[in-house]
């Protein structure tokens, strides 16, 4: 396995970079331009794991290129840390509890049929809007053909290419690692099908909204071999922070329940020092391999000269614990769960390349795009445009950002289980609060407190300590207030 070192960074990333050519910026262009494009890139379980959110350890020169000829958000917090309620939110730019949308289990068309999601505005506009991936919750049932022209799923069955993994009953192995084409896993197709529609797009001259949705890194993770073979997997023997949170309560955690069932984990109890490895260093291939894809689609943009009036937008539906507070996967109210990677691209940006640290939400893009194409704000809507923060990312903007989930774990993620809990939580510059909701009682249970004047991981649970009651005290009511609308 070939050893990566700083070393050897730029031979890497000449290799796998494409061809994507710097866009003409000026700071007399006006980022609202008639009838702009919009490419829309959603990315699957993707914490950020990227070498342009200052993770060393990630190869991910196409995404990084991106982020040079946008604004980064440094800190974008989705509305639910899991696949549907976040995805739900951000498309229809209402809160999950505005929604009815807390699991895996509920449609927004059953309590909210009148809705105007994000691609039905722009297909009601008049342009071509195209669903391919995984946009919505990819899973049956949670489709909407109110929204897209077309809607392409590509579904590969589990997505494995091994003969035992295809043929296993349930899930089979958490990883695979092959010497195959990039078009053997799914991820592939959808960025060669993305390629088509572009084309498509070009010959026609008609405004489109396309949608694409990259699968990985969502478990299992698999990846072409050539991924696995940028890094070496002694980098990833350490886990920062491994432990779990001090005073923590039992509700803020779970079981790893999505990572359990795979062949090669156990049902309970701790995995080996060895899987972890494999399993850090197979996610991590996972992010590589859907930088390359997301390469190929804007180096498409980029020769057939669509790059000047189109829109792009990189998106991460959630984080992801990778051992850290003794946790994998997402579905907590954590930093690790809630925060993930968002850049934002337009023509004519006078600050291109910038970061932003402002507390965003996923909420905000629907207005944002809005706004960038020259269209009128929802009324409804429960977020607020970005577009004064791409003109100055450094520009003073709101202080909190909020996030909930539901216990126990099995009736957040949509099974035939009764919520007793409804954890709600708020970040700003300092801390992060959460709350649990007794859906039965009404009373507020389980407080957490934690602090980033120090840390950026929440090493301990402050939440009755002397000398916090009064922060305790003031961000207890923005959750409260939070559960009632009050936004």
């Amino acid at each position: 396995m070939k050893k990566f070192t700083m070393k050897n960074q730029n031979r890497i990333y000449s290799g796998l970079l494409l061809s994507i050519a710097p866009l003409a910026l000026s700071c007399q262009t006006p980022l609202q331009q008639p009838e702009l494009n919009v490419l829309f890139i959603s990315v699957d379980d993707l914490r950020p794991a990227l070498r342009c959110y200052g993770d060393p350890l990630a190869i991910t020169p196409n995404i990084d290129r991106l982020a040079s000829q946008g604004v980064l958000f440094n800190h974008h917090y989705v509305q639910a840390p899991s696949c549907a309620p976040s995805r739900t939110s951000m498309l229809t730019g209402l809160r999950p509890d505005e929604v009815q949308v807390t699991d895996h289990k509920i449609h927004f068309r059953d309590t909210r049929p009148d809705v105007v999601t994000l691609p039905q505005y722009f297909k009601k506009s008049g342009y071509t809007a195209v669903s391919l991936g995984k946009i919505f919750h990819y899973s049956s049932g949670y489709n909407d053909p109110e929204s897209w022209h077309e809607e392409e799923f590509l579904k590969g069955g589990r997505n494995y290419v091994l003969k035992e993994n295809l043929e296993a009953k349930g899930k089979a192995a958490s990883s695979e690692c092959e010497e195959v084409p990039d078009d053997a896993y799914t991820d592939g197709q959808i960025a060669d099908r993305a390629v088509e529609y572009l084309n498509d797009f070009s010959r026609t001259g008609k405004p489109f909204f396309l949608a694409v949705g990259f699968l990985k890194p969502h478990l299992p993770f698999n990846a072409p071999k050539k991924y696995w073979d940028l890094y070496d997997r002694e980098d990833f023997s350490d886990i920062s922070y491994r432990e779990r949170t001090v005073n923590a309560p039992d509700i803020a955690y779970h079981q790893w329940q999505e990572l359990r069932g795979y062949l090669d984990i156990p049902e309970e109890g701790p995995i080996t020092a060895e899987k972890e490895k494999e399993l850090r260093h197979a996610y991590y291939a996972c992010v590589s391999y859907i930088d390359t894809q997301v390469g190929k689609v804007l180096e498409a943009l980029d020769k057939l000269g669509m790059r000047e009036n189109t829109i792009i937008v990189f998106w991460g539906d959630h984080g992801f614990h990778l051992g850290e507070q003794n946790l994998w996967c997402k579905s907590t109210n954590y930093e690790m769960a809630a925060r993930s990677p968002m850049i934002v691209s337009s023509p004519g940006m006078p600050n291109a390349g910038k970061n932003s640290n402002a507390l965003v939400e996923s909420v905000d893009l629907y207005p944002t795009i809005l706004d960038l194409c020259g269209f009128e704000t929802h009324k409804e809507l429960s977020g607020v445009s970005l577009k004064p923060l791409l003109v100055d990312p450094a520009k003073k903007w709101k202080n909190h950002a909020f996030n909930q989930f539901a216990r126990p774990y099995r009736a957040a993620i949509g099974a035939r289980e009764p919520k007793t809990h409804m954890g709600y939580s708020v970040r700003t510059e300092e801390y992060r609060y959460t709350a649990w909701y007794n859906l039965n009682t009404g009373a507020w249970e389980f407080p957490e407190l934690y602090s980033f004047r120090d840390d950026e991981f929440l090493n301990e649970n402050l939440a009755g300590k002397p000398g916090y009651e009064k922060t305790e005290g003031k961000l207890k009511k923005l959750v409260e207030g939070y559960r009632l609308g009050k936004y």
